[in-house]
């Protein structure tokens, strides 16, 4: 199979004794305003994102998607310095959904992960569980077995532990990049919930500053409604409840990305596991997973 270092690192990382099924949690948590010093959350999204990075031991910079939604985060903190208070409010909400739809992009690349689980066990199945349990079979047919594929026990005990490294490197760093996929999509629903709480206060002060105000607080919500409307009649445009309720989107979001990285921790925990060696119990643990 052959692995990249980004694998071997990956194996590493669990190897040297970190929990794997607490791993994502403290990634997670890293993010969060209310599981941090709240002096953190003043220093913005470059912030949190340091954090993670500390917490992953990579910087976030580097993983594929982030790219993709830098530039939704740079100019969501433009729009939180925003001080005209209809300006504002327009502008919070935008990034507030823009940072709803990044979660999504965040949340759709989720079956890649599955896929990759999924070609992992299949390997295990068709090539490593096979090998150990040919080493395990001490009987005639067993030996004639291993002549048949010119091997000698020692030679395929030598394969057969090699597989399992690389397997157990490529499912650490499939559950490594669920982590970090899960930072960044936390770091969305912050964002999120800081464009809106602006959005929020800036409709308020409209509300209570005399007619032209709620005149224009009422603009404001029209226009909301007509960005849904325009999700509605084309679903190209992106989801409407990411308009609807752009912080509930977002959790959600969140939420589809840690239950897979949940499902993977359980996998990888599994797979550097003893029971990696022996078929039978390893399949008992991943095999409806």
């Amino acid at each position: 199979m052959g692995i990249g270092k980004k694998a071997a690192d990956a194996y590493k990382l669990f190897k040297t004794g970190k929990k794997i099924y607490g791993y994502g949690k403290l990634v997670k948590s890293s993010v969060d305003e209310n599981t941090r010093p709240g002096a953190l959350f003043k220093l913005g999204v470059k912030g949190m994102l340091d954090i993670a990075g500390k917490a992953l031991g990579t910087s976030l910079t580097s993983h594929p998607y982030f790219t993709y939604h830098k530039a939704h985060l740079e100019a969501l903190g433009q729009a939180l310095n925003a001080s005209a208070n209809f300006q504002a409010a327009a502008s919070a909400l935008n990034r507030a959904i823009r940072s709803a739809d990044a979660s999504d992009a965040l949340a759709a690349t989720l079956g890649d992960y599955l896929a990759r689980k999924n070609a992992q066990r299949l390997f295990y199945t068709m090539m490593i569980g096979g090998s150990l349990k040919l080493l395990a079979d001490y009987s005639p047919e067993g030996e004639k077995q291993l002549q048949e594929v010119h091997q000698s026990r020692d030679s395929l005990r030598a394969s057969t532990d090699q597989s399992i490294y690389e397997w157990r490197a490529m499912l650490c760093d499939a559950y490594n990049d669920s982590v970090a996929l899960l930072a960044m999509a936390e770091v969305e629903l912050q964002s999120t919930r800081a464009a809106m709480q602006k959005f929020d206060e800036k409709m308020k002060a409209m509300k209570s500053g005399g007619n032209i105000g709620k005149v224009m607080a009422y603009q404001t919500e029209e226009n909301r409604q007509w960005q849904e409307y325009d999700r509605l009649t084309d679903p190209s445009a992106g989801d409407a409840k990411a308009v609807e309720d752009p912080t509930g989107f977002a959790q959600d979001r969140v939420d589809r990305i840690e239950a897979v990285c949940d499902l993977l921790a359980k996998v990888c925990d599994a797979a550097m596991s003893d029971d990696a060696y022996n078929p039978d119990k390893l399949m008992l643990r991943i095999g409806a997973l």
